[in-house]
């Protein structure tokens, strides 16, 4: 009796290990699911993300701007407080007062620091324009023209006008500064739209980059944008982009104005390779 005992209890692990391995559940082999990560809609390029951050803050709006010098504003008060302080200690024979004394302890600091930021004032950009033009301007004129034009008609302090847009533009080339913006030409355009052109001096950047750029302008500095290049001076680098405002259904390709006065559409010249035939060979 113990041995059949003994045996049955022998025969348990068999019996489980059987009862397991029947009830296994089937696998069934699922199709891999489509990936969630996918885009949406087209992905902007790295070139494309990088020009468009060049004018955030166009739609800013401040509560009001200042257009006249901080410098000198600063230093002129500073140096009123300083001579003032100084003028009532000697004329009441060494004597001062608390106005005095913190007349000696801001008048310094102020003065200093007013001369330091006169140091890195940029003064607003020169206008060449007509009352019509400045009825154009105020009429037709663009978000993207009208925040250019009132940056860079104002005092500007550390960056230099139009730094940010210009660099993402890929003007500045490596170690050198971005073109600098000497002057403003406002005018009609034939078509009746506003003509605001930009004169910059760009002593290391090619005209032939400004025309490499062509196709970027209009969407850069867009919508109902039309950009025309004309080479100023080439002894003293000086290149003028003028952006027009175009209707709807008017054509915004780029153009380039010639010495003459007429417009072409602006394209990168690629000079003629003239193969010199080899010298013919005496014959004997």
């Amino acid at each position: 009796m113990r041995s059949m005992y003994i045996g049955a209890l022998m025969l348990l692990p068999t019996c489980a290990a059987y009862q397991l391995a029947g009830a296994r559940p089937v696998v069934r082999a699922m199709t891999p699911m489509a990936s969630r990560t996918a885009p949406v809609g087209p992905v902007m390029n790295s070139e494309e993300e990088g020009i468009r951050s060049g004018l955030i803050g166009i739609d800013t709006k401040v509560p009001f701007e200042i257009r006249f010098s901080l410098g000198n504003l600063i230093t002129g008060s500073g140096l009123a407080l300083l001579l003032y302080s100084v003028g009532a200690f000697l004329l009441n024979n060494g004597e001062s007062s608390l106005v005095q004394t913190l007349g000696f302890v801001y008048g310094i600091p102020a003065s200093l620091g007013g001369a330091a930021l006169k140091y890195a004032e940029l003064p607003p950009v020169p206008i060449d324009t007509t009352p019509q033009a400045t009825a154009a301007r105020e009429a037709l004129a663009t978000k993207v023209q009208a925040k250019i034009f009132s940056d860079a008609t104002r005092f500007c302090y550390g960056d230099a006008h139009m730094e940010e847009p210009l660099k993402a533009l890929k003007f500045a080339p490596p170690g050198r500064g971005p073109p600098e913006l000497r002057q403003f030409t406002e005018s009609v355009s034939p078509e009746g739209g506003y003509a605001m052109g930009m004169t910059f001096f760009a002593p290391y950047t090619p005209y032939t980059v400004w025309k490499t750029r062509g196709k970027k302008y209009a969407t850069f500095f867009g919508p109902n944008i039309r950009a025309e290049l004309r080479k100023v001076s080439s002894e003293k680098r000086l290149v003028e982009l003028t952006l027009i405002t175009t209707k709807d259904g008017e054509s915004t390709e780029p153009q380039e104005r010639l010495a003459d006065g007429s417009l072409i559409p602006l394209t990168i010249e690629v000079p003629d390779l003239k193969v010199e035939a080899p010298p013919a060979q005496a014959t004997v």
